[in-house]
């Protein structure tokens, strides 16, 4: 070694443990601190024996950051925004029946499709009418009509309001019998959730399930021979893709809609439309002959159809798209305040 060399010491220091130490708790706390701005909130659910489902508990405080920006106040018997049940002398109280499109957690309550169907119906705020948002992410017909009467016997429901973004939604009742309500084994409650923190759960939730298809997440890699290649679930459908059920009776969904119950009951149809495709705007609807079949076999049954579609076209036609973003595509996602208040427009005008 030579005289004025300076031999540097690398190992570990008990300074340098502490200040990663710091750094590692300051770093989380920032991130939970901030999580607010950028995490949906996650919440335990309690059984609701007059819907029988699942559902957040009242007054929690529902915070959502995906395809809009919004925090939803849940109200008795889980309804999303609508903090109190109206009043017992309420002549017409209609239920609104649908999925994640219905249910308007990415926008404010009072822009929501229950609480603008309200406008719509009685600008006025008549004691006369009032709107249920029953609508749960992922319910399908089967979910909706299995309800029908308990939401009559429970909550006074006069008459029924189903929005239908997906003919999907429909085809179930052509092969299912409906009895009793659905089953909500999907949402049971998970103990304890309320404890972890929110940025927590969403972080071990993005590792383990994949976001498109809600299941277990597959590794790209593993040990051992590689037999298949795994696809992406963001590829875009092409020209050839089929659907697996190509053939579905119009005339047993009807029916089964109809001896669902005995009141009123409306089918409002806001499909995908219009759609952003490249550089292309596509304002038809794929399933436009099969809608076609079913609002003839509904009508024949005295139930009700509102065709949103040209109403959604117009509104984007006048430079507001009614829905809003998905994965950076402008158009794709959810119903956003001004679909929402186009579709009660349309609903509240046909009804005149």
């Amino acid at each position: 070694m030579k005289p004025n060399e300076v031999v540097t010491n690398h190992a570990p220091t008990t300074r340098g443990f502490i200040q990663w130490v710091v750094g590692l708790f300051a770093g989380t706390l920032v991130i939970w601190g901030t999580s607010p701005l950028f995490v949906r909130s996650y919440h335990e659910r309690v059984f609701d024996s007059a819907t029988q489902r699942w559902v957040y508990p009242a007054s929690t405080d529902y915070r959502w950051r995906s395809e809009g920006y919004a925090t939803t106040r849940i109200g008795p018997h889980g309804m999303p925004g609508r903090t109190r049940l109206p009043p017992t002398n309420t002549k017409r109280v209609i239920a609104l029946w649908g999925d994640s499109q219905a249910e308007g957690v990415c926008v404010g309550d009072h822009e929501k499709l229950w609480a603008q169907l309200e406008n719509a119906f009685s600008p006025n705020a008549s004691a006369s009418l009032a709107v249920l948002p029953m609508a749960h992410s992922g319910d399908d017909a089967i979910d909706w009509t299995s309800r029908f009467r308990l939401a009559e016997r429970r909550l006074g429901v006069t008459e029924h309001v189903v929005l239908v973004c997906e003919i999907e939604d429909l085809e179930c009742l052509a092969s299912e019998e409906v009895d009793q309500p659905a089953s909500d084994d999907g949402g049971r409650n998970i103990a304890g959730l309320d404890l972890i923190p929110d940025f927590v759960i969403h972080a071990v939730r993005g590792l383990v399930f994949d976001a498109d298809t809600s299941q277990l997440r597959r590794l790209r890699f593993m040990p051992g021979r590689v037999c298949g290649v795994v696809s992406s679930g963001n590829a875009e459908p092409n020209a050839t893709t089929v659907r697996a059920d190509e053939s579905f009776s119009a005339a047993d969904i009807a029916r089964q809609m109809r001896d669902a119950t005995a009141q009123p009951v409306t089918l409002v149809y806001a499909p995908l439309v219009p759609v952003v495709m490249g550089d292309e705007v596509i304002r038809d609807d794929e399933r436009s002959a099969d809608f076609e079949t079913i609002s003839a076999a509904l009508a024949a049954h005295d139930i009700a159809v509102v065709d949103c579609r040209e109403d959604l076209v117009a509104a984007s036609d006048s430079g507001r798209f009614p829905h809003g973003f998905h994965n950076g595509k402008i158009g794709s996602g959810h119903l956003n305040a001004t679909g929402y208040r186009t579709i009660a427009n349309a609903i509240a005008r046909s009804s005149d």
